[in-house]
C-alpha cells in the first residue's frame, strides 16, 4: 500500500510538486529518522573520546552512524572506505532507509569512496521503495543513464516524479530538463515547460530562470563547432538550450565520442573497444576510458587518467591558437566529479604517476590534434563561413619540446617519491 501511495504521482496527468521537505533524506515508512544531537559532531577519528557515542555506533544505531559517517566523509576522506564500512554495519543492523540512502549516495557520487553502482542501485531502491524521496531521485538519475542496472527511462521517470510529489521538487527540474533535452527520451517541450512552471510554482531555487529559458528557447541562437579530421566535415552546428551536447563541443566533441560517452557504464562492448583503442583512438577516448575503469580498478583508472592529462597538455600545446590551451581545465571538469575520489587524498603518488608516464611515453608523437584544435572562435568563424580550412599547427620541430614540457610536471611527482 505504502508503495503504491509513492508512486500515486506517476500517473497522474499534471506535474505534482510538493515544496522541499527538510526531512526528506531521512524520511521512511510514512515517518522520518529523528536525530539525537548527542553525537552528530564526531567523526569516526574522534568518537572514541565519548564512550556512549562509541557504544552507540557499535551497536548499529541509525542516527549516530549517519551523523558520524557524513562528518568524516566531509572532513576526514582518508576514512572513506571506514565510514562506508560503518554504513554498512548500521544498514545490517537497523534496515534503516535512511541509511541505504547515505550509503548508496556515497556509492554512486564517485566524491569520497569508490563507486560501485550496482550496490548503490541496490541500497537506493529500498530506501525509495519505503518511501524515501532523495532516494528516488538519485536512483532515477542511476537507472537513466544506465548506472549500475540496465538502462530503463521509465522506470526513472517514475522515480522522478515520485521524488517530486514527496518533499524533494529538484526532481521537478530534472524532469524539465529531460523532456526539454530529448536525449534520453522523446523531446516534449510542452511536458518540459509544465514541470519547470511546476517546480517555479513550488519555489524550487533555478526553476524560475529554467522556466523562463525555456519559455525563450527558440529566440535562443546557439552555434557549437564540431570538429573533424577532415576540413569538408567541421560544422557550426545550431543547438537549443536544452540539448546542447554534454560534452563541451569546443574541445574534442564530436557525435562519436557523444554516442560512446552516452552508453552505459556497464557496457562490456563499450569497455572492450576503449581498451583496445586507447593508443590511437584520439585523446579524449582516453577521459572516457579512464571514468569506466573508476568502478573497476582505481589505480588503473588513474593512471589512465594522468595520461589522459597529459596527452590534452600536448595536444592543445601544438594547435596554434593558444586558446586550445582551455581544454584541458574543460575535460578536467567534465570528467572529474565522477573520478575526485582518486584524488580525495592528494594526488596520486610517485608509482601511479611513474606508470602514467612510461604508458604516455608508448603513444605516438605525429597525431594529428584536430579533436582540440579546431576550437576557439577562430575555428568558430571559419566554420560558420563555411571556410574551415587545414588543421593550424605550431612546427612540427617544436613538438618534441611540447611534448616533454607536457610531460615534465608528472616527472617531478615521480622523481620526489612521495
Amino acid at each position: 500500500m505504502l508503495l503504491e501511495l509513492f508512486f500515486a504521482a506517476a500517473v497522474s496527468q499534471a506535474p505534482i510538486v510538493v515544496p522541499a521537505d527538510e526531512t526528506a533524506q531521512f524520511k521512511w515508512d510514512g515517518g522520518a529518522l529523528k536525530f539525537d544531537p548527542a553525537c552528530r559532531d564526531y567523526t569516526l577519528d574522534t568518537v572514541q573520546t565519548d564512550t556512549n557515542c562509541a557504544a552507540r555506533v557499535a551497536k548499529g544505531e541509525a542516527g549516530p552512524a549517519l551523523a558520524i559517517a557524513a562528518r568524516t566523509l566531509g572532513t576526514a576522506p582518508a576514512r572513506a572506505a571506514d565510514a562506508v564500512k560503518l554504513l554498512e554495519h548500521a544498514v545490517a543492523v537497523t534496515d534503516s532507509p535512511a541509511v541505504h540512502y547515505l550509503l548508496g549516495n556515497v556509492l554512486s557520487s564517485g566524491q569520497q569512496a569508490q563507486p560501485d553502482y550496482r550496490r548503490a542501485v541496490h541500497h537506493l531502491t529500498i530506501a525509495a521503495d519505503r518511501g524515501n524521496p532523495a532516494a528516488a531521485d538519485l536512483l532515477a538519475g542511476l537507472l537513466i543513464l544506465g548506472k549500475g542496472a540496465p538502462r530503463d527511462v521509465p522506470r526513472g521517470l517514475r522515480y522522478y516524479e515520485s521524488a517530486a510529489a514527496n518533499g524533494f521538487p529538484q526532481a521537478a527540474i530534472r524532469l524539465g530538463i529531460l523532456y526539454l533535452s530529448g536525449k534520453q527520451l522523446p523531446k516534449d517541450p510542452a511536458k518540459g515547460q509544465a514541470w519547470l512552471d511546476a517546480a517555479a510554482a513550488a519555489n524550487v531555487p533555478g526553476a524560475a530562470q529554467y522556466a523562463a529559458l525555456a519559455k525563450a528557447q527558440d529566440k535562443i541562437r546557439n552555434f557549437q563547432l564540431i570538429p573533424a579530421p577532415n576540413p569538408a566535415d567541421v560544422k557550426a552546428v545550431r543547438y537549443g538550450t536544452f540539448d546542447n551536447p554534454d560534452i563541451p563541443p569546443g574541445f574534442g566533441f564530436d557525435l562519436a565520442f557523444q554516442a560512446v560517452h552516452d552508453a552505459p557504464i556497464d557496457d562490456p562492448a563499450t569497455l572492450a573497444r576503449l581498451e583496445a583503442g586507447k593508443s590511437t583512438l584520439p585523446t579524449p577516448y582516453l577521459y572516457e576510458l579512464a571514468r569506466r575503469l573508476g568502478p573497476k580498478d582505481a589505480a588503473r583508472s588513474a593512471i589512465t587518467y594522468l595520461v589522459a592529462r597529459m596527452r590534452m597538455a600536448y595536444d592543445s600545446s601544438r594547435c596554434s591558437d593558444p586558446a586550445a590551451t582551455e581544454s584541458l581545465g574543460a575535460w578536467d571538469k567534465l570528467f572529474i566529479s565522477e573520478m575526485a575520489f582518486l584524488f580525495a587524498n592528494g594526488l596520486p603518488g610517485a608509482p601511479l604517476m611513474a606508470a602514467a608516464l612510461a604508458q604516455e611515453a608508448t603513444l605516438p608523437a605525429d597525431t594529428q590534434p584536430w579533436w582540440v584544435c579546431r576550437s576557439g572562435m577562430a575555428a568558430m568563424t571559419a566554420a560558420m563561413e563555411g571556410k574551415p580550412g587545414p588543421l593550424q599547427l605550431n612546427p612540427e620541430s617544436d613538438w618534441p619540446a611540447l611534448r616533454a614540457q607536457a610531460r615534465a610536471p608528472y616527472e617531478r611527482r615521480a622523481a620526489a617519491g612521495k
